[in-house]
């Protein structure tokens, strides 16, 4: 399969907030809106949007998923969802709460619901946005997490495929990815740069770009039995999430000509960890 090709499967761009401009022959998987506000997600327009509190007014941006293919869409148990035959995209958000692994339980027990109804068995990658994030809410919200996953006939890549931040307010927002076909492969580097691997393209979360490069490179990738390898040059997005505004440094000069990139002020899960970069390589 070609480069080409697979850009043509599932794919991401960042577009202003006030502009999100259609892509000729494709089709709005889910829009994730990083705003000075934050709102239970909705459909609108053939597709859900969710909106998460982490960005200042005047300086946010949205995401926005899309496919080749044609999508249809809906609501489950305040869980907003588009798929098209491949992929499934879902959003949820739990208003702030106590108690977070029952909240965490309820919010994916539906997600995962609805996930198993349409016949998407393999969850590949996920985004967490906690407000007030700590190693002890995650850990409750995770063990409901969890909880929902172990009751639900479909496949988890685990925290080697999941993104968690801090956001600025609003409870925990959430969504995720899944696919119909194949085994999605979870892919580790010693660094602790980790990603999935699935038709063709590399999920990924790392410390750094060189991280990044060892993770995504051919020889690491065929310790997982992934015969495939990509460079920066082939990451098509990429979100920086920094803890200061000085260490959003620009990175674009070691990226592909057309590669969207975004940046984010945000908490981090991990102490020792000044910069997360996130991103989609094929």
């Amino acid at each position: 399969m070609t480069r080409q090709l697979r850009t043509r499967a599932l794919s991401s761009t960042f577009e202003p907030l006030t502009a999100v401009a259609d892509d000729p022959g494709r089709s709005r998987l889910g829009v994730v809106r990083f705003a000075g506000t934050s709102f239970n997600p909705v459909v609108d327009s053939g597709h859900p949007e969710l909106t998460v509190h982490l960005a200042q007014e005047g300086s946010g941006f949205a995401e926005v998923w899309t496919t080749t293919r044609g999508v249809e869409s809906g609501e489950h148990k305040a869980i907003a969802y588009a798929h098209d035959g491949e992929y499934l995209f879902c959003a949820g958000r739990i208003p702030p709460c106590d108690e977070h692994t029952y909240a965490g339980r309820l919010a994916f027990r539906a997600a995962l619901e609805l996930a198993g109804r349409l016949g998407y068995p393999h969850v590949f990658r996920m985004w967490n946005y906690l407000q007030d994030l700590s190693p002890r809410t995650y850990r409750e919200f995770l063990l409901g997490q969890a909880e929902a996953f172990a009751r639900r006939p479909v496949t988890w890549s685990g925290l080697a495929a999941a993104t968690v931040v801090g956001s600025l307010g609003g409870g925990i927002a959430f969504h995720l990815l899944a696919c119909r076909t194949g085994e999605p492969v979870t892919i580790i580097s010693p660094s602790g740069a980790r990603a999935v691997y699935t038709h063709g393209q590399l999920y990924f979360s790392a410390p750094s770009l060189d991280d990044a490069e060892e993770l995504m490179s051919a020889a690491n990738l065929a310790q997982w039995g992934v015969e495939d390898g990509f460079g920066l040059h082939d990451v098509s997005s990429l979100k920086i999430y920094a803890r200061r505004p000085g260490d959003l440094a620009g990175v674009e000069a070691r990226l592909g000509p057309g590669t969207s990139v975004a940046y984010l002020q945000a908490a981090q899960l991990r102490d020792g960890c000044a910069v997360e970069f996130e991103g989609v390589a094929g």
